[in-house]
């Protein structure tokens, strides 16, 4: 049984690990050629494809090219961990 607001965000986080959030910080300000809300959509929403990504983030699509925004996408799924 869940015990606290803790409890809660420790579950449903995408991120479990302090030092995987500061890596997809640190990789998502190496992208200044985008906004500082779709640097932050992109690190919570958590997509898998650059169409999806684009889909839900607009702007995107005249900002960066859909091989670039997957890439990206890969190496920030590569920093999630879950619970199992």
């Amino acid at each position: 049984m869940l015990r606290s607001t803790q409890d809660y965000l420790d579950v449903f986080a995408r991120f479990k690990q302090k030092e995987n959030i500061e890596a997809v910080e640190r990789l998502l300000s190496t992208q200044t050629h985008l906004e500082s809300f779709e640097r932050s959509q992109l690190g919570t929403l958590c997509c898998e494809t650059a169409e999806e990504a684009k889909t839900l983030i607009p702007s995107l699509a005249t900002k960066i090219p859909d091989q670039d925004l997957q890439e990206l996408l890969d190496e920030i799924t590569k920093l999630r961990t879950f619970v199992e």
